[in-house]
């Protein structure tokens, strides 16, 4: 059951991804889009990291202790698919330069 939940809590991640990557195309989303924004900035700046990959991979280590994680989703994907490491300092600069740079650009063009 844990393993069913964790890869529940993987596909919804891979959604919020999908939504901050590209939720700007959809004009219909645009506020889901905002919150889902906002929500991951506020996530990154109170905690440090995003709550569902702490989540996700609590459940990975009662199912398996050994499991190696830092409680950083693009991290520990990227070096599954590519056996390279991205550093948790470049992947927080990215995302909170990503996600500043969005908010401001959407709320300056909703706005104005």
């Amino acid at each position: 059951m844990k393993r069913i939940v964790a890869e529940g809590i993987f596909l919804f991640h891979c959604a919020i991804v999908v939504i901050i990557g590209f939720g700007w195309t959809i004009t219909s989303i645009w506020y889901l889009y905002m919150l889902t924004m906002i929500a991951t900035l506020i996530s990154e700046l109170a905690l440090g990291y995003c709550f569902l990959s702490k989540w996700e991979f609590d459940l990975r280590k009662q199912i398996d202790p050994h499991l190696d994680y830092d409680y950083g989703f693009s991290s520990y994907y990227t070096y599954k698919l590519t056996r390279r490491r991205l550093s948790k300092r470049f992947i927080a600069n990215a995302a909170l330069s990503f996600l500043v740079a969005s908010l401001a650009i959407n709320i300056y063009f909703k706005l104005f």
